[in-house]
């Protein structure tokens, strides 16, 4: 499934942090707040598969982990 991608929002362009993949969640906050200030993180459980995001927000970032808090997708903005 694609998702948008923007350039050049915020102080950062970055749309997407493969690097979170087996990071704790509040690592992978932290590290997509650096750099990307300007968007919201959320926050959503693996294991919740009828849990859906709602629509696609250029100003959000969805972190999915397992129940061990681990991140388990790549996050993406949207």
């Amino acid at each position: 499934m694609g998702r948008a991608e923007l350039a050049g929002v915020g102080r950062g362009s970055r749309s997407s942090w493969p690097e979170a993949v087996g990071l704790p969640v509040a690592t992978a906050a932290h590290l997509i707040n650096g750099d990307r200030p300007d968007v919201a993180v959320a926050l959503i459980m693996e294991r919740e598969p009828n849990r859906q995001p709602g629509r696609p927000d250029p100003r959000r970032v969805i972190i999915i982990s397992d129940a061990a808090g681990i991140v388990v997708k790549t996050p993406v903005v949207g």
